[in-house]
């Protein structure tokens, strides 16, 4: 049963207490150490910002409701919504198709799949904010080597100047998703709970 509410609330809250700390470190740690650059925290978005800020706290919101897409709620609702939004923006804006055509694929993963399946492991909780890591490489970095073999496309990125700028621009953001996604996976009673105890309550409740 999806919890809509507990769910958006608690990956603001989560991401909220996250921000307000790592916010008051970063103006802290320059203060007592003077060799220390102002915007040297890459958790957040610098604070002059707002845009970068405010996006960090819709998509810590979002994310916490995510994991809810392989069910019948509100949360799918509002992310095949979003999904669609995006493919029309892709399509119809940037002419993008072969990204239109990958962002649809992955949309029908999580109906394919159970409820609480891959939406709700812990790995997911890892490996899907990195999508935040990876656009920015991918709008940014444009000379793809598309002669030679995948290893000398991965070489060719790895030593690319800009790769760690990329990285880091979307870093605030792999953050804030994966403090919602934590969040939710808390308030499901999973995030510190093994799946053979998942299975047990499971059982017990039946």
């Amino acid at each position: 049963m999806s919890m809509f509410r507990e769910h958006w609330i608690g990956g603001l809250v989560a991401y909220s207490a996250f921000f307000t700390i790592s916010l008051i470190i970063t103006f802290a740690v320059p203060i007592l150490y003077d060799t220390v650059p102002q915007e040297w925290n890459p958790t957040i978005p610098p604070v002059r910002d707002i845009v970068k800020i405010i996006g960090c706290f819709v998509v810590a919101v979002l994310f916490g409701l995510w994991p809810d897409v392989d069910i019948k709620s509100k949360s799918q609702k509002i992310f095949y919504t979003v999904l669609f939004t995006l493919n029309v923006v892709l399509i119809v804006f940037f002419q993008k198709y072969l990204e239109s055509a990958l962002l649809g694929l992955f949309a029908m993963l999580p109906i394919m799949s159970k409820h609480r399946g891959w939406t709700h492991a812990k790995v997911t909780m890892i490996l899907l904010p990195s999508v935040f890591l990876l656009i920015p490489i991918y709008a940014a970095y444009s000379e793809w080597e598309t002669n030679g073999t995948l290893i000398d496309a991965l070489t060719a990125l790895r030593e690319w100047e800009g790769l760690m700028g990329a990285i880091r621009s979307g870093f605030p953001f792999y953050v804030a998703s994966f403090i919602g996604y934590a969040t939710h996976l808390h308030l499901d009673g999973i995030l510190f709970c093994s799946r053979k105890a998942q299975r047990r309550k499971a059982r017990v409740n039946q």
